[in-house]
């Protein structure tokens, strides 16, 4: 095993110098699923981006890596920086990020209430690869890859490294990255802090600010060549102050102004334990264990709210791998608490799946896989009736893939998947009185996807396209007039994804990404047909990320551009609202230069200072990438 490691960290630093020096493109492994296998060969969509693709973006966080980079649709948390939404293939802003699946080396981000994964806690400087599924996903990860999955893997050594930056409004960071390894362990362990004055002033002249402290170590230990054991302990502390929704004529005249400042704070803690035993070169067993506790606490004009979590997850796999096929069979829990605040609500998943990959040719291969899940609700509260709730959710997927040539493949890939509700589905607040009140359980929503793709990988060019549609029963969303979540009877959703990297010459190279998607509803018997055949509010049918890339000698400059269509506002589900959702338009430039073990780098955010903001309603708009801003520093590697 730790051979296996060590010439894997081996190879990848050559493949990467070799990329810098020569630019060639490759057939790039898909290692986050069960089934190991390439970008050419893979019987589903991917996007697939190397730690090179990371570090030459020059991206600071990894909201901004994959609003900039990739065909992730990324907006602030209604003006919170540091829980972002997140949308993949047209689920909308306001609810996507229920619809896909997030991990970190194997565990779960999603979260049991509405917040949205917490990306915040992953410093980007530790991530090995990011790789993404489009349309699949349910067999392995379950409840909540409807859209697909993001899965972020950081399970190489550290770099050895500070860094510093300072910009605009006071927003300064700082990193100390450390890893060490030998031939029977690895140790890894970082410190990042950044923070921000902010820009936009409340009538009190009290300011929106930020500051994020982020910590983690991890060891994994090899004691001999079939034996591989994990251990890590992260935490991450956040304290934001946010402004809320402004009017279209105080966002279009005045947008450093805030109608009111929201305050939230997040200390969170997460243990991961995990083992991987090689039996022979044909079996092999996974096992991985994670805890979570956190506390949020959120203080509005609605009264201060202050949230407990605590969860633990166990995800186990046995794996058989064949000349001609690979078999993995996995057992997957997890049991998560809510505490609000003497009010308990607990959401409880297990379930079992089977995935099955089959080499039928030198040029056909087919996947097949199955998934059962049981989730249980409970509800315990402070004064009253104990509530409880069953739900039987199966997942379903069979791919194949032809390969054309050495360069080229397509693919056919049918997709049977879930996601349950939240805790917070089953919960409305009255505004007004401030009372909040359990509404009753709903439906899970379900989802039929098929897909067709084609890729062609050439040393100097990589493409990738795929088409969709998806049929849908039981769409969560939340009813806007109630603020309460129920279900769309049937909706749908289809489009196309075009992605295409382009080495144009020795020093220069180029990458777009471009997503065109309709969403739309069918039916939805509550409202008397006053939904069906509307669009699904808060959905660009053209979203774009452009990047242009020049490296000579020490010298590096990256311009990137994201532009997303105008759609309707989040809550229009009528499609009837007087405003609409502005198209989101942003430009960012970075310079490099490095010097011996310094690198200086300055970014430049929205050069062309384009207002963008997330419309909910008529003048509920919430500003977001809204001005011009600069940043610059350093980092000494050694």
């Amino acid at each position: 095993m730790n051979n296996k490691i060590t010439m894997s960290l081996i190879t990848c630093a050559l493949l990467s110098t070799q990329l810098a020096a020569e630019q060639v493109l490759g057939n790039v492994e898909v290692i986050s699923n069960p089934i190991i296998t390439t970008e050419l060969e893979a019987t589903y969509a991917t996007e697939v981006y190397t730690k090179e693709d990371i570090l030459k973006s020059k991206s600071k966080t990894i909201y901004d890596f994959l609003s900039t980079q990739t065909s992730v649709n990324i907006s602030t948390y209604f003006g919170n920086k540091f829980t972002q939404l997140i949308d993949l293939g047209g689920y909308g802003i306001g609810n996507g990020h229920q619809n896909v699946v997030i991990t970190v080396d194997g565990k779960r981000l999603n979260n049991i209430d509405s917040a949205p994964q917490l990306l915040t806690s992953i410093s980007i400087s530790s991530i090995e690869k990011i790789e993404i599924i489009k349309g699949s996903g349910s067999v392995a990860y379950g409840d909540g890859a409807t859209a697909g999955v993001i899965n972020i893997i950081t399970n190489g050594k550290n770099s050895n490294y500070i860094k510093t930056s300072y910009g605009s409004n006071g927003s300064k960071s700082g990193t100390l990255s450390l890893g060490y390894n030998t031939e029977d362990f690895i140790i890894n362990g970082f410190i990042e802090n950044t923070s921000s004055n902010g820009t936009r002033v409340d009538s009190s002249g009290d300011k929106d600010k930020n500051y994020s402290k982020n910590k983690g170590i991890s060891l994994v230990y090899f004691p001999s060549d079939f034996l591989e054991l994990r251990i890590g302990r992260t935490f991450l502390n956040t304290y934001v102050v946010y402004g809320g929704k402004l009017s279209e004529d105080v966002y279009e005249n005045n947008i450093n102004t805030a109608s009111a400042l929201n305050k939230n704070t997040i200390d969170a803690y997460s243990t991961n334990v995990g083992i991987t035993y090689d039996i022979n070169k044909d079996y092999s067993f996974d096992m991985n264990y994670f805890r979570d506790k956190k506390m949020s606490e959120f203080d509005s004009s609605f009264g201060v709210n202050v949230y407990n979590y605590k969860s633990n997850e166990i995800n186990s796999k046995f794996n058989i791998s064949k000349d001609n096929y690979n078999l993995v069979l996995g057992i997957n829990s997890f049991n998560g608490e809510r505490l609000v605040p003497k009010d308990i609500t607990r959401k409880k998943n297990e379930s079992v799946f089977v995935d099955f990959n089959y080499k039928i040719s030198s040029n056909l291969s087919a996947s097949l896989g199955g998934r059962k899940e049981r989730v249980t609700y409970t509800y315990l509260p402070y004064s009253g009736e104990n509530l409880e709730s069953k739900e039987s959710l199966n997942g379903f997927d069979l791919g194949l893939n032809y390969k054309i040539n050495k360069n080229s493949s397509i693919f056919v890939n049918y997709n049977k998947s879930y996601v349950s509700p939240d805790l917070d589905a089953f919960f409305k607040t009255n505004y007004t009185t401030k009372v909040r009140t359990f509404n009753g359980f709903i439906e899970p929503s379900k989802v039929k996807t098929l897909t067709l793709g084609y890729s062609n990988i050439q040393k100097k060019n990589k493409l990738k396209v795929s088409v969709y549609r998806s049929e849908l029963t039981n769409e969560i969303y939340l009813y806007p007039t109630t603020y309460s979540n129920t279900n769309i009877d049937k909706s749908y959703k289809y489009g196309i994804n075009i992605f295409d990297k382009y080495i144009i010459s020795k020093n220069l190279y180029s990458s777009i990404n471009y997503s065109y998607i309709i969403a739309k509803i069918d039916e939805e018997k509550d409202e008397n047909g006053a939904y069906n055949g509307k669009y699904l509010p808060g959905v660009s049918k053209h979203n774009v990320t452009i990047n242009l890339g020049y490296d000579y000698d020490a010298f590096s400059a990256v311009l990137s551009h994201t532009y997303r269509s105008s759609a309707f506002a989040s809550n229009d589900f009528e499609n009837n609202f007087s405003q609409k959702q502005d198209p989101y338009t942003l430009t960012d430039l970075s310079l490099t230069y490095a010097y011996k073990q310094v690198e200086f780098f300055i970014k430049v955010d929205n050069i062309f200072d384009q207002k963008n903001g997330l419309w909910t309603k008529d003048d509920s708009i919430y500003p977001t990438n809204f001005e011009r801003l600069y940043s610059a520093g350093l980092t000494y590697n050694f």
